[in-house]
This record gives structure tokens, sequence and C-alpha cells, in this order.
């Protein structure tokens, strides 16, 4: 069976230049990104050719041009793997609209070759979509469900089995004549052939009709799925959306494992209707499934379903001047971005990179890939105090898609900002000159010189009692607390009222202080906090020049990540 290598889609719906996505070997692809950044377009161009419909046929609608210019070619390439080529010919699929051409629609295989059904069964996409359509893939309405195309497998395997059919044929033949020891219905169908009879007689072709146990021309559409809890068949309908979509997914399994692959299992948002722990154990499946050889595609807003370990497959979607652009790297690349942010060569390698980063992943922390700037801190008592200050002067994070993560000290910021940013993610970095942990000053100079600061520079900022506030970074003095109690009269007092009310965690301290701190007091602090508010909001500004045509297509409750 085939398996993708890589797709390549050029002026499809939201996609104007080429995009590019590699399909990594027993790994998920996930592609993540903000709402309306087109990650469902890119699953509905991997669906046009390998999905249900033949695309020989399909002639574009006027939102499937990039800017609903018609005028304008669509190409959509797909590459195989050279050890399992598309229905063992093809290491190259192209589909193209060209509205130029003499014939616009072009769909052809290495060499110009034409490409069968037949072909495209052999890695065939199937989709579990948002609103889980599983009545439609469980079912046999149309000879594209999966269930349909199970059955026909099976079919075909019938033919060498010759005894089998015939046991098969004398069965149902037995079944059928006992829904004839029904006296009513056996006198409906006496009555129906006889009015059928009577109605044709003067046609030149006679029509005949009976009811069969089973379908002659495919044996196994007699059979249908049927869920049993307990001792208690229950239908689909019965089922919950979490049910439903489990079985979808272990239905596609045991399809891709019976007939060795040929299935690009599509998932949007497996999270949908799951608790987190069943996220988590359903990331778990998926990836081990991936090992097994099964490619799957997953569409997601959660931080359950992305690893470290597969971040090749991980797949940056976002919009730029209004067009879908994707960011994918490859370890190689990871390396080269780490060692362009400060760190020395000989100490990172594509054998270490990924293991490195899994050491001290988080869900937390992989959060960040879903926001639209990350600000990255040290630990707990900034990543619970700092959106309280932003917000009482007018800056709500969660709204403007910015995420304030803990890093788990020092050490880490410079790791999570490089990987961020080479992802292309604007990063921010908050620490304090605490010397605790860090009394060398290697690792707060280590951030600084992430972000760009020279070695001089950094050594001067990691000295100073100050409350710093710059572009890239955000430096409070000798620690948070310090900085609070210096630039705001009342910060001392409200500590002790929280310890007071049995609050003496320092993180849960720093948030009871900030929820009381009055924001119309003219206290330096606020100051201070406007300038950081300034500098984070340049992370996030929208892109100049955006095209008309999507400030058209944005609704007005789009959430901004």
């Amino acid at each position: 069976m085939a398996r993708i290598h890589k797709i390549r889609i050029e002026g499809y719906r939201s996609i104007n230049e080429q995009v590019e996505i590699t399909f990594p070997n027993r790994k998920p692809v996930i592609l993540l990104g903000e709402n309306n950044a087109g990650k469902s377009n890119i699953v509905k161009a991997l669906q046009l050719v390998l999905g249900p419909f033949w695309p020989g046929n399909h002639e574009p609608e006027d939102h499937e041009f990039f800017g609903r210019n018609p005028e304008r070619s669509i190409t959509i390439k797909t590459e195989f793997e050279p050890s399992d080529p598309l229905g063992g010919r093809y290491t190259r699929i192209i589909w193209r609209y060209d509205p130029s051409a003499d014939e616009p629609i072009s769909f052809r295989g290495d060499g110009r070759g034409f490409v069968r059904n037949e072909d495209r069964d052999t890695c065939m996409c199937i989709v579990v979509e948002a609103e889980r359509n599983l009545n439609y893939h469980l079912s046999y309405s149309s000879k594209w469900t999966l269930l349909s195309r199970l059955m026909r497998r099976f079919h075909r395997a019938l033919s060498s089995h010759e005894g089998v059919r015939q046991d098969l044929e004398h069965l149902f033949q037995q079944t059928k004549d006992k829904f004839h020891e029904i006296p009513e219905f056996n006198e409906f169908v006496s009555e129906l052939q006889s009015e059928l009879s009577d109605l044709v007689a003067t046609m030149s072709h006679r029509l005949e009709v009976d009811f069969e146990a089973y379908n002659p021309v495919n044996f196994f559409h007699a059979l249908r799925l049927q869920a049993v809890e307990g001792n208690t068949p229950r239908t689909l309908e019965e089922m919950g959306t979490g049910e439903q979509q489990v079985l979808a997914l272990a239905f596609a399994y045991a399809y891709a494992k019976a007939f060795h692959g040929g299935i690009v299992l599509v998932i949007e948002e497996p999270e949908a209707h799951l608790h987190p722990l069943a996220q988590r154990w359903l990331a778990r499946r998926l990836r081990s499934r991936c090992e097994e050889g099964l490619q799957i595609v997953i569409t997601t807003h959660s931080p359950a379903f992305l690893a470290i370990e597969d971040l090749e497959g991980l797949v940056l979607v976002y919009k730029e001047n209004g067009a879908t652009k994707v960011r994918q790297l490859t370890r190689g690349d990871l390396v080269q971005a780490c060692i362009e942010m400060g760190v020395p060569p000989n100490r990172v390698t594509e054998d270490n990179i990924l293991p490195f980063y899994a050491a001290n992943a988080t869900s937390d922390i992989l959060s960040g890939f879903f926001a639209r700037a990350v600000v990255l801190v040290e630990g707990q008592t900034e990543e619970l105090a700092l959106p309280i200050l932003l917000a009482k002067r007018g800056l709500e994070v969660e709204r403007e898609g910015i995420a304030i993560l803990g890093v788990g000290g020092k050490g880490n910021l410079a790791k999570w900002y490089r990987l961020f940013t080479a992802y292309g993610l604007p990063c921010y970095v908050v620490f304090d000159n605490d010397a605790k942990d860090d009394s060398s000053g290697t690792k707060r100079k280590d951030a600084l010189k992430a972000v760009g600061i020279t070695d001089d520079d950094a050594t001067k900022l990691i000295r100073s009692d100050e409350w710093v506030v710059a572009e890239k970074y955000a430096i409070f003095g000798k620690d948070f607390e310090e900085a609070m109690r210096a630039h705001f009269g009342e910060y001392s007092a409200l500590e002790n009222e929280a310890e007071e009310q049995g609050t003496s965690s320092k993180p849960f301290k720093a948030r009871w202080a900030a929820q009381r701190l009055n924001a119309e007091r003219a206290d330096l602090g606020w100051v201070k906090i406007e300038e950081l508010i300034g500098h984070l909001r340049n992370l996030v500004e929208e892109p100049k020049g955006e095209s008309e045509q999507a400030l058209n297509e944005k609704e007005e409750d789009t959430l901004p990540f």
C-alpha cells in the first residue's frame, strides 16, 4: 500500500503561493494554528486528490480559487515514498486546474500516466470531520464510505473461496425461506410481485422484484456494524460523540492493519467531546498507531496531541497578508536555529535536540504553540500575577491570544524562547535578578543572549536592581516581590492581608495582592506595566497589507487565536 511523503498546494482556497508539508515516517502530522488560518483547506486539498470523489471531474467553485479569482490556476502535487508508490506505479500525482488550457482539469501521475481509482484505493484519504460523520462512514450510503470500501475488498477475497461462496448462498436461501414462514411477509411479497407483473405487462423489458437476505452483487453488504453494551445492542445514534469518535478511529486502524496500510486518516479536532484525561489517552494511542505504520493527520487546538518527540510532524499554519502559510521544521532546522540564537555548535546535534526539549516539556508549555505571542516567565508567581496586572491596565492576554507560560526556572527561558522563535512565534522573556539558583549569572545571560543582547550589556543588566522593561525582555530587579513593593505603595500591606487570610504561598500571595491593587493610584509600577503592555501589543499587532478578500472573510466574532 502507498504512503504519502509530501504534499504541495498552490492557488487553492486560502493558499496563494505554494505550501509544502512533509509526512515524517511513523509520526503524525499535526496541523495547528489560529482559527481561520487555513488548516481545513489543507485537509480539503488532500481529500480532493485522495478522497471519495474522482478528482478528474472536479470543476472548482469560485471559493476554491485563491482570492475567488477563477482566472488563476490551482495545483495540488502529492508525492509518495518510492518504496510504496501509488498503485505500485506512481511516486507523484498532480491535480491541476488551468483555466487557460484547452482541457482545464488535469489529473496525472509520473510521465503523464493516467491515474485510476484502483491506484487511489492504495492510499485513500478518510476524514473524520469535526462533526463526526460516523453514520456516513459506517454505512453503505455510497461506494466511497469506509464500510463500503471494506466490504468490496472482502467480496473480492471471496472469489478465491468458491466453496465458502456456495455455502453462503445456501445459508442465505435458508434465511430467506424462514422469512416466508411469516404469513404477513409472504402475503405482501406475493401481492407486490403480482401487482408489478400487471403494471409492466405491456413493457418490452419485464421487471421483477424479490426480497433477499443478502446482496448477491456483494455478499458482505448483508453485514452491519453493531454496537453492543453488555448484552444489549445499541444503535450508533445512542452512542456518545466521544464513543463514536473512538469507534471510527478503531475501524480505520483495523482497516489499515488488515490491508497493510493504504489509509491516510485525517481527524479534525480529536479533542472534541473528550475530557482531558481521555484526550491524553487518545493522543498516546494515535502516536502508537503511527509507529505501527498508519498515516495520521490531526487538526487540533489541544496541547494534549503535541509531543516534542513528534516535532518534525508539527505544522504551524498561519496567515500572512491574507494567505495561508505553513512552518514545519526538521531536526536540522531546529539545530541551526538554536545555534543562530546563541547555542554553541558543539552542544547541540540532531540526535540530542529533541530529547533535550522533551525532558522539560509539559502540556502547559506546549500550549504556547496555539498562541499569537508567548511570554516566558520563570515560574508560577509571574504566571499568576502578570495577567491580572496587565488586565488592570487594559490588556487581556487571553483575548489577545498571548500565552504567559511558566517554564520552571531561569535555566529554561532561553530553551523555550529559541523553540517558539524558530517557529516564528513572537516571544518575550521575563525574569528577575535573584541569583539564588544562578550565582554565576550564566542562565540569565543565556536568556538575554537568546533575545539578541551582547555579553557586555547582559553583564550590566544582571547586576542591576532596577525594574527594566525593554522591547524583548523585562527584568524585575532583585526579584518580583521587591520590584512590586518598591513600585506599588500598597503592595506590602496587601501581602500582609493575604497572610492574615491564610494565603502564605508566594505565587498565590502575589495573585491575591495583584487582584486588589488599585489601578487608579499614581504608582510608578503602573507606568512600568504600561511600558510592558506597549511591547506586548507590538508582538501581536496585525500584519500590514492584508488582502481585501481576507478582511472581508473575517467574521466579527472570530477569536483572535
